[in-house]
């Protein structure tokens, strides 16, 4: 059998190769399909130089720009642990049986209910990063990433093998380490990941008939050296110049309709949201829930498919979650955990 695992941990600031940030109470050992650290590894190359030498000269270590992807399905603990990555700290309520979720349902006790709306955070110049510790244990090696920063998140919910999300973003440090003996304990595996089959979609009204849909969210962060300290890492973790935080997505139509393309052309906003519903249970009937509500989703880009000898000629558009004033997008979690701090 395989041995390994991924711990990650939240950090109290970026972490680098100088510093030893507060580390989150909350923990997680995420059941990946694949994760990959990467040093990248920049050497320095000294064959410009005249030395009346006519072959390669040998490199040596000049600076390194690390990062991280990860591929898992859209499990209830550990989708609300990335979307804390990527869009901050959510309002977490614990359900008393009177707080309600966006359909109206009363959440029981023992259920949390996480809200992520945007603005999204956290506040200041940094993103929230974490620390990921990656053993190799059938190798004996194992490696640790510190200010790690979700740069971009999509999910996809495909006709077969659940939903599925990937994720990846810069790091600041990338070392290996010695064993750290740790012993991971994962999200009960009695709960299931949520599958094709607990989606529905509010779109725009008379729109054609769905084909997919798919979610993602950028998140611009840039890693910096800002000679604080010496090292050949960068140390500074940074919100980047380009933009906000971005949720957008891509929803192919399988019948092309009048709604779809007028919305696309007159750049008109509608409500929309995506909502799934689990099948595993978290009290008193209460299933785990995933909402996405978009207060003014628009068509930014698409087209018919080409009229052709076919039965049937459909359409796909990408769209993007936009503000009329705040708020234009809110995610609701509702799951078992009490907390992400």
């Amino acid at each position: 059998m395989p041995n390994g695992y991924l711990q990650e941990l939240f950090e109290s600031l970026p972490g680098n190769e100088a510093n030893a940030p507060t580390l989150s109470t909350k923990k997680i050992y995420p059941p990946i399909q694949s994760v990959a650290l990467k040093p990248g590894v920049k050497p320095l190359s000294r064959d410009d130089e005249l030395r009346n030498q006519d072959e390669p000269l040998a490199v040596i270590p000049d600076a390194f720009e690390p990062s991280w992807e990860q591929k898992a399905r859209v499990y209830p603990d550990l989708v609300g642990w990335r979307l804390k990555h990527i869009l901050g700290n959510p309002v977490t309520t614990a359900g008393d049986g009177i707080i309600k979720d966006p359909d109206e349902v009363a959440i029981p006790i023992g259920a949390h209910r996480h809200v992520f709306k945007a603005p999204f955070g956290p506040a200041g110049a940094s993103p929230l990063t974490t620390q990921m510790t990656a053993a190799y244990s059938d190798q004996g090696t194992y490696f640790r990433l510190k200010g790690a920063a979700c740069a971009e998140f999509s999910l996809e919910t495909p006709e077969e093998g659940g939903a599925n999300f990937s994720a990846s973003g810069p790091g600041l440090y990338l070392a290996r380490i010695a064993n750290p003996s740790l012993t991971p304990t994962y999200e009960a595996l009695s709960i299931r990941p949520f599958v094709r089959g607990n989606l529905s979609l509010e779109w725009v009204g008379g729109s054609g008939t769905t084909q997919d849909f798919s979610l993602s969210v950028s998140n611009p962060v840039e890693a910096v050296r800002s000679l604080g300290i010496a090292s050949k890492y960068p140390d500074i973790m940074e919100k980047a110049n380009e933009g906000p935080i971005v949720v957008s997505g891509s929803i192919p139509k399988r019948q092309l309709d009048p709604d779809d393309y007028d919305a696309l052309i007159n750049s008109a906003g509608f409500e929309a949201l995506a909502r799934w519903v689990g099948d595993s249970v978290i009290a008193l009937g209460y299933p785990y829930k995933l909402f996405v509500e978009f207060a003014n989703c628009q068509y930014v880009g698409g087209e018919p498919d080409a009229l052709a000898n076919q039965r049937r000629h459909g359409a796909s558009f990408d769209w993007k979650s936009t503000a009329l004033t705040t708020g234009s997008t809110t995610v609701t979690l509702v799951n078992s955990t009490t907390s992400y701090a």
